[in-house]
C-alpha cells in the first residue's frame, strides 16, 4: 500500500467521525432544547395554578362583601 491511499483512508474516516459526531451533537442538543422548553412550560403552569389558589383562599373585601350581599 502506498502512503497516499494510507492517507486517503485515514481522512476519509476521519471526515466521517466528524460527519457523524457533528450529527449526534446537534441531535442531542435539539433534545435538550426541547426538554427544557417543556420542563419551562411545565413550571410556568404550576406556577399559574399555585397563584390561582392563593387568590382563591384569600378572604375577599370588605366592599365586595357588600356588593355581593345588595
Amino acid at each position: 500500500m502506498t502512503s497516499a491511499f494510507l492517507i486517503d483512508k485515514v481522512l476519509t474516516n476521519s471526515i466521517l467521525i466528524l460527519f457523524f459526531y457533528t450529527c449526534f451533537a446537534t441531535l442531542a442538543l435539539c433534545i435538550a432544547y426541547f426538554i427544557d422548553e417543556e420542563v419551562k412550560e411545565f413550571i410556568k403552569e404550576t406556577r399559574e395554578k399555585r397563584e390561582l389558589l392563593k387568590r382563591s383562599s384569600r378572604p375577599m373585601d370588605a366592599v365586595v362583601d357588600e356588593i355581593y350581599e345588595s
